[in-house]
């Protein structure tokens, strides 16, 4: 209120500019500024918009397994964005879900399995022939019952790693198509086509 009882006006847009002449959405402002002069001088000309974020993306289909009964009720999602990728390995609980896939091409993925009791196993190939598996050589020589893929299976427990894990593996590959160089893996004897 002013002085003498009348309301103030809001700023008006001519107010509310800076460095344009244009009134802009949240993303407009966020590209002119990492493209402007002053992104380099805050230091933030680096970061990606989100659209370029997505445009960036290696994994080219999503999918996830839901059983019911006997029954898999598979579904696949194309060209997927982070958060239905994200979601769908929040969803594995190791019992009907228990299985999402991120497929870059017919020989490139990752698998990831489990879920129950927050343990997952993470495997990528490159070549559908040699499989790097995501461990946690911290843990125990003992082993672990986990469902993946509706079947379950016993897995060595540093293979059985948390969420936190996952997500981050999982978002490097869907990123840039490979490992996470923060995370160990080692390549699964197991799974290597003699």
């Amino acid at each position: 209120m002013k002085d003498n009882g009348e309301s103030r006006r809001l700023l008006t847009p001519e107010q509310i500019r800076v460095g344009t002449n244009r009134i802009m959405t949240h993303a407009e402002r966020q590209a002119f500024l990492i493209n402007s002069g002053i992104a380099e001088l805050l230091g933030f000309s680096h970061w990606k918009t989100e659209e370029q974020k997505e445009a960036t993306k290696f994994v080219f289909d999503l999918s996830t397994e839901k059983w019911v009964g006997n029954r898999n009720e598979s579904q696949l999602i194309e060209s997927p964005h982070w958060r239905p990728i994200e979601a769908a390995i929040r969803e594995l609980d190791g019992k009907s879900r228990t299985l999402v896939t991120l497929g870059a091409d017919d020989e490139t993925y990752m698998s990831i399995g489990g879920g129950k009791g927050g343990k997952y196993i993470v495997t990528v190939t490159f070549d559908n022939l040699n499989f790097h598996v995501l461990i946690e050589p911290s843990k125990p020589d003992e082993t672990e019952k986990l469902v993946v893929g509706g079947q379950e299976g016993i897995y060595p427990a540093k293979m059985c790693v948390d969420l936190l894990r996952c997500l981050l593996a999982a978002r490097t590959f869907t990123e840039t198509g490979k490992l996470e160089p923060l995370l160990c893996w080692e390549e699964d004897k197991s799974l290597v086509i003699v």
